[in-house]
């Protein structure tokens, strides 16, 4: 009974401190509407290091981020939250993505145990529909046109921040007015038993018919990907370009 009751404190601290340090007021440029949310992970397992951000950015363009810390509890979610801080302090500064990446590594080698965290990062500019996209060993985002077909972006993998070492890629992509870009971590698409493949698919073919708003997207995405409760923290962030107002 006492390591059940501990068990579950520190379950609820970590919880806390995780929703303690997700962004409360994102305010995106105009010509995109963006919608987020976060699910902790089920009472039978620690919740993780998920987080999603968005950044404005000079010249009216934005910055999408969203990471997921390898690891459980209270330690993940503080490492998180610490990159989180530095990536809102870098990309003000307009660095090159691939830089970006590298002080986050570098950021990692400091802790007193080693850590890996998968990332992903994309600016997105209304103006003229370009998205580049930098990825660290995290899920592939997801497209969606306006006439509503739905893929997965050929985006490099990467490593996973902490590894060392990694050539980090940018891949440019333009989205038309109208387009969805959705970026998610791993608890949305891995499950046990599962391959991962014919999960991917999965989430494209429940991309192809979205509803009108992105929260009941986000609805239809957990009603039919994690009907039961989450293995693992789920993040999901979405932007949807519109025309920029002028």
């Amino acid at each position: 009974m006492d390591n059940a009751r501990l068990y579950h404190r520190e379950h609820d601290t970590a919880l806390i401190l995780q929703r303690s340090m997700l962004p409360q007021h994102i305010t995106p440029p105009p010509g995109i509407e963006v919608a987020h949310r976060y699910v902790p992970a089920g009472d039978v397992n620690e919740v993780g290091g998920d987080r999603y951000d968005v950044i404005r950015l000079e010249g009216g363009k934005a910055a999408l981020a969203i990471g997921d810390v390898m690891g459980h509890g209270t330690t993940a979610a503080a490492v998180m939250g610490r990159l989180s801080a530095s990536v809102r302090a870098l990309a003000r500064l307009d660095l090159d993505p691939r830089e970006l990446f590298h002080h986050l590594e570098a950021e990692l080698e400091d802790l007193s145990a080693p850590m890996l965290a998968t990332f992903l990062y994309a600016v997105v500019d209304p103006a003229n529909g370009l998205c580049r996209i930098t990825r660290a060993g995290h899920p592939p985002p997801a497209a969606v046109a306006p006439d509503g077909t739905a893929r997965l972006l050929d985006v490099p993998p990467g490593t996973p921040l902490g590894v060392g070492g990694t050539r980090f890629t940018t891949t440019d992509t333009l989205l038309e007015p109208g387009s969805l870009l959705l970026l998610y971590t791993d608890g949305l698409v891995e499950a046990r038993g599962s391959d991962i493949d014919e999960r991917l698919a999965e989430l494209t073919h429940l991309l192809t018919q979205p509803p009108p708003s992105l929260e009941q997207l986000y609805d239809t995405l957990l009603t039919h990907l994690v009907p039961t409760s989450a293995d693992d923290d789920i993040a999901l962030l979405a932007a949807r370009l519109g025309r920029p107002t002028t």
